[in-house]
């Protein structure tokens, strides 16, 4: 069988130069697909030209408004779609509009979708499973993350039958990713950085807000195994209305996460001992809105007020069914790494 043309998006980033790491690695040993990665600026291109030279790689430059992202898709019979691509209503309306017949999307939202701004800041141990909940998953209204975009993809087979889509929706990502550009994840590296500007840890809110969490290589591994999946057996696979898929493996509150980041954050000089969060002890430290009004720029002030007090809680039973199985370490083994990785780094972009 010849090689099915795929279309990458992303592949600079956090999710997709991890995704696109494993898929390239998996591929090179299979062949069973023709690989087509955009990237729009030129040192981008360059940097994954170099980084995996291979005759089933072709890297593009483009952005999600050049006529050439369209023509791209027109001809993918798969197309990965990591690209800011939970948020972002352009490259989502060209896909859709121009996607072939019989051809897949697999789409990445994340599950922020899962948050109800009602529940804010309190302990909220629900966990939506993506097969006995999914009816309630992909029938929110408007006022939740990503549901725009994930309604254009679900409409997606009732305006061209013959495609599929598929989309995979993480929760917290944890670890050091293995792309080429960007390695770094965001709500925890958020968190050090924010420790960073305010000299010391401590608990937003009440900090019993609960999350689930996945490490990026292990969400990675659920990508290669559906495109594998496809090509083997796809009718293995849940596609369209039933085609949602959480990856998970484990939950934190965020003040476990707090207590945990005491240690690497004094090791590595980013706080004084004396400022650390002191949880579960009668110094316990809470941050106030009026201190982070104060010392945070707007943009961060907001961040650090409306996600630490939000719940987000998933279970994996599709990805499960496929056979994945989660392998990397918990989120609190990454953490020291995560606070060097910021000492040596900075911020994520």
């Amino acid at each position: 069988m010849a090689p099915l043309n795929l279309l990458f998006t992303g592949a600079t980033g956090y999710i997709g130069g991890e995704v696109f790491d494993h898929l390239i690695s998996s591929n090179t040993k299979n062949q069973v697909y023709s690989i087509t990665a955009i990237a729009r600026k030129p040192e981008a291109v360059e940097k994954i030209r170099s980084s995996y030279p291979s005759d089933a790689l072709t890297v593009v430059q483009a952005g999600y408004t050049d006529p050439v992202f369209a023509t791209l898709v027109a001809e993918a019979d798969v197309i990965v779609h990591t690209g800011e691509s939970a948020d972002d209503e352009t490259s989502a309306d060209v896909i859709t509009k121009n996607i072939k017949d019989g051809a897949l999307l697999v789409h990445t939202s994340g599950t922020g979708i899962l948050i109800n701004k009602s529940e804010f800041d309190q302990e909220v141990t629900r966990r939506y499973d993506d097969v006995a909940d999914i009816k309630t998953i992909t029938s929110w209204d408007l006022d939740h993350f990503h549901r725009d975009i994930d309604i254009k993809i679900l409409n997606l087979h009732k305006i061209k039958p013959t495609v599929k889509t598929i989309i995979i929706c993480p929760p917290l990502i944890y670890g050091t990713g293995t792309g080429k550009v960007n390695r770094m994840s965001q709500q925890i590296p958020w968190m050090i950085k924010f420790a960073s500007i305010l000299k010391r840890n401590g608990v937003y809110g009440s900090g019993k807000a609960i999350w689930s969490n996945v490490h990026i290589s292990d969400l990675a591994e659920l990508y290669v195994l559906i495109l594998a999946t496809y090509v083997s057996d796809p009718k293995k696979l849940w596609y369209n209305d039933d085609g949602y898929y959480f990856a998970e493996n484990g939950s934190h509150n965020w003040k476990s996460i707090t207590a945990a980041c005491d240690e690497p954050l004094v090791k590595y000089g980013i706080i004084a001992p004396e400022n650390t969060a002191k949880v579960g002890t009668p110094d316990e430290f809470h941050f106030t809105e009026e201190e982070l009004k104060k010392e945070l720029d707007p943009e961060l002030y907001k961040y650090a007020t409306s996600m630490y007090g939000t719940n987000s809680g998933s279970k994996a039973t599709r990805a499960r069914s496929l056979g994945w199985v989660p392998k990397q370490p918990d989120v609190y083994s990454t953490l020291d790494e995560e606070v060097k990785n910021f000492k040596e780094f900075g911020a994520p972009r």
